[in-house]
């Protein structure tokens, strides 16, 4: 399972749904972080995120999380 971040297009903020709302049902995704419902980190299979794209491809980004470290 990879993380990804889930995030509503700015210019769709008004009129579409929450990233929150956009993946709290759909199969074989969790949210991991969900302090901010337009910025959601989830846990998925990469065909579920690949899935949750295409959905959602108008109206919001899924992207895969880069972490980053010194050690």
């Amino acid at each position: 399972m990879g993380r990804y971040l889930v995030t509503t297009r700015r210019s769709e903020r008004d009129s579409a749904i929450s990233a929150l709302d956009a993946v709290k049902d759909e199969p074989g995704i969790t949210a991991v972080n969900t302090g901010d419902p337009q910025m959601v980190t989830i846990e998925a299979t990469e065909d579920a995120a690949n899935k949750l794209r295409l959905k959602l491809r108008d109206t919001h980004f899924v992207e895969p999380e880069t972490r980053r470290s010194l050690q």
